[in-house]
């Protein structure tokens, strides 16, 4: 997260640092995040299922990460 967002002086993240205050994401930062999510884990991530307090916490985050389905990857068979 860290690297993917260019996050300025965070050493180290922490289960209990917040997005906002602690590690300065804005909401486009946040929208970036989500795409990484999608695409980097290839997970999918529901737009009806987002709500604020998934994004209060590092913690809070992760634990939703992995509530997160798995996308699909059509392998085609030739």
């Amino acid at each position: 997260m860290v690297d993917k967002l260019k996050l300025q002086d965070v050493p180290e993240l922490k289960p209990s640092m917040h997005l906002y205050d602690d590690l300065g994401i804005d909401s486009v930062m946040l929208l970036q995040l989500i795409v990484h999510i999608e695409e980097d884990l290839s997970l999918i991530v529901p737009e009806d299922e987002l709500d604020p307090s998934i994004f209060v916490t590092v913690e809070s985050l992760i634990g939703f990460i992995k509530t997160l389905e798995p996308r699909t990857v059509h392998a085609s068979h030739s």
